[in-house]
């Protein structure tokens, strides 16, 4: 009887406990959902600058004699058994040991032997990128450099996208078969490559043939309405929330940076065991490219400066009628994500214009955190998680020393805006010297992590190569 009674009040608890639950993860849904549904795709500006600043002065990259490039098409003609055996490999251990992967379709399976005609699309097709992705030799040119007389490869020849006005600032440089390239510049061009198009299109739900065969299913988060909105899940990753925001949100667990950064760490280590150095230092600065793009705080957090329950309470005004608290959040996260690239952009051009090592931006790259050495959980313990913590201490800058219309006003659309490149000078105006020095400090602590993140990276995959000890 006593057992009985025990074991019901235990039952009443739960129940109790579970619709509390139910509720208030209720109450969260419908603000994540906007929040994701509207999340910019984007995120670091100029990942080459960023990622030159970080290596060139690395003994590891430093010592390295220029390399003959090589086309895709050379490369896997030349490797195709290997690269067969490669992905297959790779492919067993994604379905193993990455949580909530979505396995490759066993039909997409990259298969040598067969004609060289197709090779390319295949092996895109296998790796479960854009097959329309634009495979061009170029490099990109630093600021202030010339091309010299040289062919200048124009940005529509690079990338899928229609609208590329965020590429128009840098200049490409053409290469031919076999001409020798830095390596360090094959890896830093390389790192801004997969926001060219290689994520765009690859759900169910986005009208395209090769979305439709490669197994990922419905997109799960980012505006499907915009142009680059369906590459978000491939350069998000939300590791470090929560637990009550998964239950309100468990599509937040379907990220796939892990998967591309393993992989072109992998092809990029056997590239360089083969004796294909172009493609070793060109997949490695794909896969730089995820691991940086998990190092921005808006990347690796739903909403960073905003806690469980503030999301909460701004839900329950929303279900009491006061609708607009989830337009505001949502508008004002993208603007402040928005805001903060634009900043960085703007000032580390500038330090690279006017050749200024002594900016905080560049001592900041040129010095990293200390080093943790590279593993298999790397990006989601060590770069997410920093990231993760960073976004509250910036969030909470922005909102100390940035001009309140861009951080604190949700009736103003900061992308797009007029006001954005002069982001700058206005924080001067509004809240002085002081205004800018925080917001550069801020930018350069996150970017010594970076600094660190794919240091780290570079060193495994030379290691791993056998090309350092």
């Amino acid at each position: 009887m006593v057992t009985s009674i025990v074991l019901n009040n235990i039952n009443i608890k739960l129940k109790v406990k579970n619709r509390c639950l139910r509720f208030f993860t209720g109450l969260l849904s419908s603000m994540i959902i906007a929040l994701c549904f509207l999340s910019p795709a984007y995120s670091w500006s100029d990942h080459t600058l960023m990622s030159y600043g970080a290596l060139s002065g690395t003994a590891e990259i430093s010592s390295e004699m220029p390399v003959p490039a090589r086309t895709l098409k050379t490369f896997l003609i030349k490797e195709q058994k290997g690269i067969e055996e490669l992905l297959e490999s790779r492919e067993k251990w994604a379905r193993e040991n990455i949580p909530n992967y979505a396995p490759r379709p066993d039909e997409l399976a990259f298969r040598a032997g067969k004609s060289a005609d197709d090779i390319v699309e295949r092996f895109l097709k296998a790796i479960r990128i854009n097959p329309n992705a634009k495979m061009r030799l170029y490099v990109d040119l630093l600021p202030g450099e010339s091309a010299a007389g040289r062919r200048v490869v124009k940005p529509g020849e690079l990338t899928t996208l229609n609208r590329y006005d965020f590429m128009e600032q840098t200049v490409y440089l053409e290469l031919r078969q076999g001409e020798m390239v830095s390596p360090l510049m094959v890896l830093c061009s390389a790192n801004n490559e997969p926001d060219y198009g290689f994520d765009l299109g690859l759900f169910e739900d986005n009208n395209t043939p090769f979305g439709a065969v490669y197994g990922f299913g419905i997109q799960p988060f980012g505006n499907p309405n915009l142009e680059y909105g369906s590459q978000a899940p491939f350069h998000m990753g939300f590791y470090h929330e929560a637990g009550i925001v998964f239950m309100a949100g468990p599509f937040l667990k379907q990220t796939y940076p892990e998967y591309r950064i393993d992989l072109f760490k992998t092809l990029s280590e056997y590239a360089f065991k083969s004796g294909q150095d172009y493609w070793g230092w060109r997949f490695m600065g794909w896969g730089m490219h995820y691991l940086g793009d998990l190092s921005m705080p808006y990347h690796a957090s739903v909403l960073p400066g905003v806690g469980t329950l503030r999301m909460i309470w701004i839900n329950l005004k929303a279900m009491l009628g006061f609708t607009e608290s989830i337009d505001n959040a949502v508008q004002l996260v993208s603007n402040r994500h928005t805001v903060m690239e634009e900043f960085q952009s703007l000032m580390l051009r500038k330090a690279y214009n006017e050749k200024d090592k002594n900016h905080p931006f560049m001592m900041a790259l040129a010095n990293p955190i200390d080093m943790i050495p590279y593993n298999d959980n790397f990006a989601r313990q060590v770069v997410a998680a920093e990231s993760w913590e960073k976004g509250e201490i910036i969030d909470a800058v922005m909102e100390k020393y940035l001009p309140e219309k861009f951080i604190s006003d949700p009736s103003f659309e900061a992308s797009g805006s007029a006001e954005l490149n002069k982001i700058i000078e206005l924080t001067q105006e509004h809240k002085g010297i002081e205004g800018v020095d925080k917001m550069t400090g801020s930018i350069s602590d996150i970017f010594s992590s970076y600094s660190m993140h794919i240091r780290s990276y570079m060193l495994h995959i030379l290691k791993n190569s056998g090309k350092v000890l």
